[in-house]
């Protein structure tokens, strides 16, 4: 077990030292030239660059651990930029909220956490284990003996048990009396199964909305459904920082000389230690085990399961970059089923500075030509396409085609009509430059653009109210005893409803609560009338009714208390929710080019 501790140690130094070196490159400038003193700000705490850093070594260690034969792509590196990112948000807002409810945890209470509950993942240690079951007598006996292990575990106790404790003062505070978790069990208890013969209004083909009636319906409407506000519009232009010819050859020269030696004898696990740009693989000497096809992106595989064993590849250009590839084991022939084991080292190949410079004065000329004319002028000499936010509340937090991206949110905001940005990034390192279209206190919705939603909510009413016509005749012309046996021959389709009650989706209807008023009132055997919902007509029949026992609820403890906790925690994810959005959140990653 502590052996397995020793090992995702040195993962994590080995991310240290790669994530330090490589990003030297990526923010080293922007802190020489762009001295900004934090990356954001947690209500009133600041995140600066060290602790940002810190966490992302963690998470990329997390990952590399949980997925030691996958390359990490730019979008995984994303994903895992935000995971660092939300990590120190979410640990900044417990600590404030832990503080202001005044949460007391002493080392008597770690210690007894640390003795009583162990973490489940410790608890499938086998180790720890005595005839394939959890032993508590030798992890007592290890937390007693081995000081590594004990600080190893008070630390984790001392971080987590705060919040532990938060979370059951929040619960304890949402006011669940019995009386919530009656109406609760009430809720989940009463059901009733059948069949429902829906009149669906789509079999109504004869409808039609003209474009006069579309748009007095937009002009009716506009106030109350189609006022906006307030917002900016912009139109701006994207400058891809993207590698550059001369940056794939550079990367593919490099490739060669190493597989130069490879091919005269060096040995091939150092040198995929040494220079490969997979971490999860490199480490292990490149080794990316078994795989079968299917399983790399197209190139790789198409390259590997062409060798013969032993046989190293030319370099293999992919979305990852350049891969020497050796063919260390066919598994299996089998065209069926082939796998292989195999290594390979990765060159990525990433714009140069000089790359990135030269992207970067391409923007800043279109970034004066800006001030003085207009941007699809400006995009057509380029050979550009302009892209446009459309209009953009300003509460809003994503920004359409940019994604979420505060500092230039925050330039939209206050910024005039054709004022002209900085230069700006979003997170994906490209460079930005936009221009105002307007910025408005109200704004409606561009018809053209809600055009086909109104149509399609027009063409909805006329065939429910056209199907309703035709559900009153079906009906007038059938006893209810035939209802259902008459339905199919009718052209309407009868389905089975398992388990129904408040709350979930009816077929034809989604969410009713018409439905659930009515469907609820009926005993077993008994059936509606033809009911007119604003969603649509149906008839519904009742085979199995299930009703809540609440004398027997009373005297049941345990699902008195499964409720209990279900209610709780619905009220913890709230509060929960509730703070977070509340909370004071400064994210100022882009001026660092994050």
């Amino acid at each position: 077990m502590l052996e397995d501790l020793r090992k995702r140690q040195k993962i994590i130094i080995y991310f240290v030292t790669v994530i330090f070196v490589l990003g030297m490159g990526a923010i080293g400038i922007v802190e020489i030239f762009t001295p900004k003193p934090f990356l954001g700000k947690v209500e009133g705490k600041k995140i600066t660059l060290e602790m940002y850093q810190g966490k992302l070594q963690e998470v990329y260690a997390r990952y590399s651990e949980s997925n030691p034969n996958q390359p990490i792509d730019d979008n995984t590196r994303r994903s895992l930029e935000g995971s660092a990112w939300q990590e120190l948000v979410d640990g900044i807002l417990w600590d404030k909220q832990i503080k202001k409810h005044k949460i007391k945890v002493s080392e008597s209470d770690i210690l007894t956490e640390m003795q009583n509950n162990p973490p489940q993942e410790l608890m499938q240690n086998e180790s720890l284990q005595t005839n394939g079951r959890f032993d508590n007598s030798k992890y007592l006996a290890v937390l007693k003996n081995n000081p590594e292990f004990f600080l190893m575990m008070e630390d984790y106790v001392s971080s987590y048990l705060p919040r532990k404790r938060l979370q059951d003062k929040i619960q304890a505070e949402a006011g669940i009396t019995i009386d919530s978790l009656k109406t609760e069990y009430a809720k989940e208890n009463d059901k009733v199964s059948g069949e429902i013969l829906f009149f669906d209004y789509n079999k109504i083909t004869d409808v039609e909305v003209t474009d006069e009636k579309i748009s007095e319906y937009y002009e009716k409407h506009k106030e109350e459904d189609y006022k906006k506000g307030p917002a900016t519009r912009v139109k701006y232009l994207s400058f891809a920082v993207a590698p550059s010819e001369e940056d794939f050859a550079e990367a593919k020269h490099s490739a060669n000389l190493i597989r130069e030696r490879i091919v005269k004898g060096e040995d091939f696990a150092e040198l995929a230690r040494e220079y490969s740009e997979d971490p999860g693989s490199g480490q292990n000497g490149g080794s990316l085990g078994e795989f079968g096809k299917g399983q790399m992106v197209p190139e790789f595989e198409k390259a590997a399961f062409a060798l013969q064993e032993g046989e190293i590849s030319q370099p293999v250009k992919s979305d990852f970059g350049w891969h020497i590839i050796r063919l260390d084991k066919w598994v299996d022939k089998d065209p069926e089923i082939s796998k292989v084991e195999a290594s390979h080292i990765l060159f990525k190949v990433e714009a140069s500075e000089t790359t990135k410079a030269q992207i970067e004065d391409k923007a800043l000329e279109a970034q004066k030509k800006l001030k003085k004319k207009d941007i699809d002028e400006v995009a057509k000499a380029l050979e550009m396409e302009p892209k446009d936010t459309d209009w953009v509340e300003h509460d809003a937090q994503y920004i359409p085609g940019i994604g979420q991206n505060p500092q230039f949110l925050a330039w939209m905001i206050k910024a005039k009509k054709n004022q002209v940005s900085e230069l700006l990034r979003d997170q994906q390192q490209n460079f930005i430059v936009a221009k105002v279209v307007d910025n408005a206190k109200v704004y409606y919705e561009d018809f053209e653009k809600v055009k086909l939603r109104i149509k399609y909510d027009l063409e909805r009413e006329m065939k429910i109210a056209k199907t309703k016509v035709k559900a009153d005749e079906f009906a007038t012309k059938y006893s209810p005893a035939e209802y259902f046996a008459k339905a199919e021959a009718e052209g309407w389709k009868v389905t089975e409803v398992q388990n129904y009650k408040r709350g979930n989706n009816t077929p034809g209807l989604g969410v009713s609560e018409l439905f659930a008023d009515n469907a609820l009132a009926l005993k077993e055997g008994e059936m509606t009338n033809v009911i007119h919902d604003p969603k649509g007509s149906y008839v519904f029949k009742a085979t199995i009714r299930l009703k809540p026992d609440m004398k027997a609820f009373e005297k049941d403890k345990d699902a008195q208390k499964a409720i209990r906790e279900t209610l709780e925690n619905k009220a913890w994810n709230r509060w929960y929710q509730n703070m977070r959005e509340n909370a004071e959140i400064i994210d100022r990653r882009a001026d660092f080019g994050m």
